[in-house]
């Protein structure tokens, strides 16, 4: 979906609410109204140009301002002047309006455009739609960077969207530096896809202090501490990380461990049948073929150089080949954020996207093989994380180009520091020596960032420091300081 159409859409919906409530109504109460969730400052540029366009009249000052509709336009509404883009008509404004109201009724559906309505496809039941089974060809006849998933059109906007450095920086350094947020969204959004009730508050409190809520059941609580571990370890690995069996069955061991009935299933491919309840779909049941289609998926995924056309080749496939007992979908949905966490794109945390929707979506590619609805709500998802994560940015400050020229020197520093189990003072003096004869610049900067790494430093990140972690517990004995 175009960034046009969302804004015509977030119009439609907001103008619905007001109209619907029948009342004056804050900025605030139009936010809590709304069935997604928008940017504060972006709700504000929407009402500002409704009130310019004369769709909205406003009352009252500052804090006690209230919004309500301008009866004498409502019939005549313009898109373009809303939206400062192409006109529509009043008649395709109303419509959109009615649709909204309608969807209002259902807040666990996203209203997109009519690649969404080939979904009434499940209103036959799945006793009476054509059965179908996995679709080798599909893969087979996937030729990298030829067959194209993700039109061009829509790489471009994406792409638009979802860039957040111009340099060419390390694979992981957008990833790193909005890791903490990007732990809880992930978690919770991927949780909650698969039912889970956790709040967000309260994942943020069992991500951030291991706090278990009240009255949530063991299987839920497991759930996203292995999501905040399997993604953690995407970070940590972006550099090194290729997409391979590997990487996928380790992510897949990481976020099934502790929940399935066979443990010795985590990172296994499956040697049982399963099946998809209220499907007309089987998937494959060979596990030599699960094995070999797996790494074939692998190896042309790993071979597309569009960013946004792999992670969509991953999130369908893997879904798809069902290739493990469980937390197929799972593994899906993190996978797919490899690509972006290897060129440093916003991710896809899979933001205010309905669970019904998402797995309709994947459902019809499944019985069909036909990819309109998930695309649809693959970009729709996409801008949803790009304007969450473009907040978190800027509240964050820009990534200092100087820690990220330095950080291989800082790297060799701090292993010779540990393996030679210096203390903070000698630390000090070898860190003095070490910009003297490798010519860094801004001495004091070098060694506080050093320092600091050093007094952060733990047993999971100590990789591409040349020690081993008996090193590591050795040196941090004997230097509390740090």
């Amino acid at each position: 979906m175009s960034k046009k159409a969302l804004v015509e859409q977030e119009v439609a919906s907001i103008l619905a609410q007001v109209i619907a409530i029948d009342k004056p109504m804050s900025l605030g109460e139009i936010e809590q109204a709304l069935p997604f969730t928008i940017n504060s400052k972006t709700l504000q540029r929407r009402i500002k140009s409704m009130l310019a366009s004369g769709v909205l009249l406003s009352h009252g000052m500052r804090s006690h301002t209230k919004y309500y509709v301008n009866r004498e336009a409502e019939l005549s509404l313009k898109v373009g002047k809303v939206s400062g883009k192409e006109t529509i008509s009043g008649e395709d404004i109303n419509r959109q309006i009615l649709e909204t109201k309608n969807a209002i009724k259902d807040k666990n559906s996203i209203f997109l455009s009519d690649a969404m309505s080939l979904l009434g496809y499940f209103d036959t039941p799945s006793y009476a739609r054509k059965k179908s089974s996995y679709q080798f060809s599909l893969v087979d006849n996937y030729i990298p960077n030829q067959t194209q998933y993700v039109p061009n059109s829509t790489r471009s906007r994406l792409h638009e969207m979802g860039t957040r450095f111009n340099e060419q920086l390390a694979a992981g350094t957008y990833a790193k530096k909005i890791s903490q947020r990007l732990l809880i969204d992930l978690s919770y959004n991927s949780s909650r896809l698969e039912g889970n009730t956790y709040s967000k508050l309260d994942t943020q409190k069992l991500i951030e202090e291991g706090l278990t809520a009240e009255g949530k059941i063991h299987k839920e609580t497991v759930m996203i501490l292995n999501h905040k571990e399997a993604i953690a370890f995407m970070i940590e690995n972006a550099e090194e990380m290729t997409l391979n069996p590997f990487t996928i069955r380790n992510i897949h061991s990481l976020l099934a461990q502790d929940l399935l009935t066979n443990p010795k299933a985590c990172g296994k491919i499956r040697e049982i049948e399963v099946g998809i309840s209220q499907s007309a779909y089987t998937p494959l049941n060979n596990p030599q073929q699960l094995d070999e289609y797996l790494s074939l998926i692998l190896r042309k995924a790993e071979k597309i150089e569009d960013p946004f056309e792999r992670s969509f080749f991953l999130l369908l496939h893997l879904s798809y080949l069902q290739a493990f007992e469980d937390v197929n979908k799972r593994t899906a949905r993190l996978s797919c954020n490899i690509p972006f966490m290897q060129h440093n794109l916003c991710p896809l945390s899979f933001i205010d996207v309905p669970q019904e929707d998402y797995f309709k979506s994947l459902l019809y590619f499944y019985e069909t093989n036909q990819i309109e609805p998930a695309l649809e709500l693959f970009e729709w998802a996409y801008f949803r994380s790009c304007e969450q994560y473009a907040v978190v940015t800027e509240s964050l400050g820009e990534i200092d180009p100087y820690r990220i020229q330095y950080r291989a020197d800082r790297k060799i520093a701090m292993g010779h520091i540990i393996r030679q189990k210096l203390d903070e003072s000698g630390a000090n003096e070898y860190l003095e020596q070490y910009c003297i004869h490798n010519n860094i610049p801004i001495e004091d900067k070098f060694i506080s960032m050093t320092l600091s790494d050093l007094a952060h430093l733990h047993e999971g990140a100590i990789v591409g420091l040349g020690i081993t972690e008996k090193m590591f517990i050795q040196w941090k004995n004997m230097s509390k300081r740090f």
